[in-house]
């Protein structure tokens, strides 16, 4: 009995602070602008316009690939369907992505997802979170093994929020405005158009960027499994679910070849949903990258555009 009267001691002296922290997190959210304007709090812009949009319409999931590099005004005038794009951040998770999915999707609905191949199912606990804090549902798309782990990356979580909110503070660049006139920002929440597609990078300068390679020991049957779970819901809701290959930077699909097509092997064996094209089909030129082999710029998210009105017109949408 006193061991437990101790321990309770303990988690309320523990909790003194990280109920300071969060009290503080809470007052950056709803009255500092920057707050307001992170990238991150576009999960709440694009629940609220996959909330408005009416069905049928065709929905795209990924990560940042078919954020910077779909024009889906084209698509949409193209297919004659609405196009949302609901396509944030890579670190979100396949299992994240396929919850926010659940939670939106109608009867009649195209769904097209892509994972960039460096997607892991379970993603960033600290992106999950930040995401919940500008869109309170979301965590209910967080999943932890066990207790522990979800008190951990909560105090981690706050501690680094606190840390973040002080260093802007100190340095002054809460002050600094940032819109889509600014040509050297890219991610923050006014980046985005009224269809959900990125478009602050568009008059940014192109910089330099290195192509990482691919570990040969990549493993996608989870994030398979999380795709096929969703898979399941969505034939039961009646929504008609794609999966394609992100863009990928012809460089770096060279060099990771191998690991690429081993990543496609998976998915054909494994998927129960049509697959659209093949890796090859979602190859371009460096120089229609951005910032990363997975980024477009304005040339050629056009010409992905084509690429998937033409892999999707095959399909009857």
């Amino acid at each position: 009995m006193k061991f437990i009267k101790f321990f309770i001691r303990i988690l309320l002296i523990a909790s003194v602070p990280l109920m300071f922290i969060e009290g503080i997190r809470r007052i950056d959210l709803a009255y500092i602008p920057s707050s307001r304007n992170a990238y991150m709090a576009t999960i709440s812009d694009k629940m609220v316009l996959l909330d408005s949009v009416p069905s049928p319409r065709l929905i795209l999931m990924s990560g940042s690939s078919m954020g910077f590099g779909v024009d889906s005004d084209l698509l949409s005038r193209e297919l004659e369907i609405p196009v949302v794009n609901a396509s944030l951040h890579f670190k979100l998770g396949s299992r994240f992505m396929m919850d926010q999915l659940k939670a939106t999707v109608r009867k009649g609905d195209f769904v097209l997802i892509t994972l960039e191949y460096v997607t892991k199912s379970k993603g960033s606990c600290e992106e999950k979170l930040m995401a919940a804090d500008f869109y309170p549902p979301a965590k209910n798309w967080i999943h932890f093994n066990s207790f522990s782990e979800n008190i951990g990356a909560y105090s981690v979580h706050r501690l680094a929020g606190f840390k973040l909110l002080l260093g802007e503070i100190w340095s002054g660049t809460r002050t600094r405005p940032i819109s889509i006139d600014d040509s050297t920002s890219v991610f923050f929440r006014k980046c985005f158009a009224k269809n959900g597609d990125l478009l602050g990078h568009l008059n940014n300068l192109q910089p330099k960027f290195e192509v990482p390679e691919i570990s040969n020991e990549v493993e996608f049957s989870q994030q398979i499994k999380d795709l096929n779970d969703f898979g399941s819901f969505a034939k039961q809701q009646g929504v008609t679910v794609f999966f394609t290959f992100p863009s990928y930077v012809e460089s770096g699909f060279e060099r990771n070849m191998p690991v690429i097509k081993k990543i496609e092997r998976q998915y054909r064996n494994s998927l129960n949903f049509s697959i659209l094209g093949s890796p090859e089909n979602s190859v371009m030129d460096d120089r229609f990258f951005y910032d990363n082999p997975f980024h477009l710029n304005a040339q050629g998210r056009k010409i992905f555009s084509f690429r998937l009105i033409q892999l999707l017109e095959q399909e009857e949408i």
